[in-house]
Formats: C-alpha cells, structure tokens, sequence
C-alpha cells in the first residue's frame, strides 16, 4: 500500500495485471490534508488494540490491517508505550498469518530502534507505510495464508472510517466529494471476495462485504453530501466493532 492507487481496468483486477491498492496510510492523509481537512486523522485514531492471534485467520488479517493503519497515522503523536504495543500488535498478526522469516526480521528491527530511540518516526513510518506492499495482495502473507488481501482491506477500511468522521467533523461536502470516490477501491476488494476469494472466505468475511457495498454505493452516488460521510462512519463503525 505504498502507492495511491489507480483504477483498475475491471474491478478486481489482480495484482498481477498491475498492483490495485488503496492509498497507504500516508497518502491518505495528504488526500486529506490536500481537500482543507487541515487537522489531519492523527486526532481521531482511536487507541483500539486487537488480539492479533486468534484462531480466525480472517479476523487476524482484518485486525492487523486496521492496527497498521492506526499506527502510521498516528505515529507521530502516539505515545512511546502505545505505538510500541502497535507494533507488536502487527507483528503477532503477522506471525499468526505465517509471514516469512525476513519480514518478522525487519518489524522486529522497527521495534527495537522505537525501542532504543534509535530511528527517527519519521523515516520508520514511511518504512511502515510501505509493509503491505511487499508482496501480491491475492496470495497472502506465508505458505498457507488463504487470506489473501484481507489484510490490506483491513487497512484501506480503517481509512474511510477516520476520513468520513473527520468531514462529519468539519461538516463539509466538498471533502465529501474530493474524498469518498474511491469506488474502484471497493469494487477490488469484492471482486476478490466475490470471486477467487469466496471459496476461502471464513464467517468475518460477510460482514466486510456488506461493508464494500455500503462504500461503493456512496461513492457511486451523483452528488455527495455530508449525510454519506455519516453512513460510511456508520457502516466502517459497524465492522470495525464486530473484529
């Protein structure tokens, strides 16, 4: 998720056929920023913590991809304790997931340099925000991770939620419409979810669905409004609170 994304030729074209990712966490705010949201997300990340080892690989995926986004986005102003036990948060999701040995290697190296005051958060972040693009989003994170790019809907989901509350915040359509078109984003993550992916798909998975269509449909619309920023908080809210 280092990259804003471009729309795909069909929805839920494969990474394969040319990477279709949301905008990573940084990118996102800038989109935010750049739109006159001058207060940014940071302020309204929540301090959620997930347990990232559960038996539900689904849940697992979905969890660390909304941990990461938090931690990026509020990297700068998080408190030491609380951005380190992020850290770790991912890192176990990840483990869960059955990432390989160099990608743990360079989380833990991230969680030492925090630890040591070693790295400036600045240049960790954006090694962070880069994480979710190493590698093909349909093919999961080790050998036998069937998840394949819950991970990274968690992450673009955790987005839409924060970028919603905040033109709610300011009560502004104009944001409305510069930043909840991402419709393309959505039509990705169901076409994997509804096609290739449906057959590996644990329970969670329905509720992220449900979740996609609500964010297509309010990107499709003619005219935005605040009033859709209000149901996106309200269905992003929705899953977000069933992980």
């Amino acid at each position: 998720m280092a990259q804003p994304a471009e729309a795909p030729a069909t929805p839920g074209a494969s990474a394969s056929e040319g990477k279709v990712l949301a905008p990573s966490p940084l990118a996102l705010e800038k989109e935010v920023r750049d739109a006159g949201l001058t207060a940014g997300l940071a302020g309204l990340v929540p301090t959620r913590t997930f347990a990232t080892d559960v038996d539900d690989k689904d849940r697992v995926a979905l969890r660390t991809g909304v941990v990461l986004s938090y931690t990026v986005l509020a990297g700068r102003v998080s408190p030491k304790p609380l951005f380190l036990d992020q850290l770790r948060s991912i890192r176990v999701g990840m483990t869960t997931l059955g990432t390989g040995k160099g990608l743990l290697a360079t989380i833990d190296t991230f969680i030492q340099n925090i630890q040591n005051d070693t790295a400036s958060r600045e240049d960790f972040l954006q090694e962070l925000d880069a994480v979710a693009s190493s590698m093909i989003v349909e093919e999961g994170w080790g050998a036998g991770d069937r998840t394949g790019p819950l991970l990274q809907a968690g992450a673009w989901l955790a987005g839409p939620n924060l970028v919603a509350a905040a033109i709610v915040a300011a009560d502004s359509p104009a944001a409305a419409e510069k930043l909840l078109r991402k419709a393309y984003v959505a039509e990705y993550f169901l076409g994997y979810l509804e096609g290739e992916g449906a057959s590996k798909a644990g329970p969670t998975t329905s509720t992220v669905v449900e979740t996609l269509r609500t964010l297509q449909s309010v990107a499709n619309k003619p005219t935005l409004a605040v009033t859709d920023a209000q149901a996106v908080v309200a269905a992003t809210e929705t899953l977000l609170g069933t992980l």
